[in-house]
């Protein structure tokens, strides 16, 4: 998956993209695979924003918040808040359970802020096939006001979904 969203950061317009990962295998510090990265529009700037990622569906820039979507593996799919050099723990870290029998892959780290990654914005541990992430305009609906959409593949739903006024929490 790869997403593109533009975004200004220090004074710097430019693009996050990202670059998933989905081999279970951890990655080579200079890679960009499993990563939200930054360019300039004039190319002066590239550089790692997070790492830690999966197969990014969504990614979305709301008042300068980054949110994004991401599968995990058998269930586990997450809505993270970006923040710039966070580590969001895949391959190490994740809700979802290792493809294959157990004997073959290590158990995932349930808990990433006790292992030094950033914890999830919210799981969703059956996997729904998470895809985008969208807001609703605030003049949508009076019961609606700043509400926010999420599809999903797999399930073939669309969820409404809030946050609380720092994004730290679903509500």
């Amino acid at each position: 998956g790869g997403r593109i969203q533009q975004y200004k950061y220090n004074g710097k317009e430019g693009l996050l993209f990202t670059v998933g990962e989905n081999a279970d295998v951890p990655q080579p510090e200079e890679s960009i695979i499993g990563k939200i990265l930054f360019i300039s529009f004039d190319g002066s700037q590239i550089f790692e924003f997070s790492k830690g990622h999966r197969n990014t569906q969504g990614l979305l820039v709301y008042n300068q918040i980054i949110l994004s979507t991401e599968h995990g593996p058998r269930g586990g799919d997450e809505i993270n808040k970006i923040e710039f050099q966070k580590n969001y723990g895949w391959p190490k870290a994740s809700y979802g359970e290792p493809y294959g029998p157990k004997n073959d892959k290590p158990i995932f780290f349930k808990e990433h802020k006790k292992y030094g990654f950033k914890e999830p914005l919210f799981v969703f541990s059956k996997a729904i096939g998470i895809s985008e992430l969208t807001n609703i305009p605030n003049n949508f609906s009076s019961f609606w006001v700043d509400n926010f959409l999420v599809s999903s593949l797999w399930g073939q739903s669309i969820y409404r979904m809030k946050f609380d006024d720092n994004f730290e929490k679903t509500i």
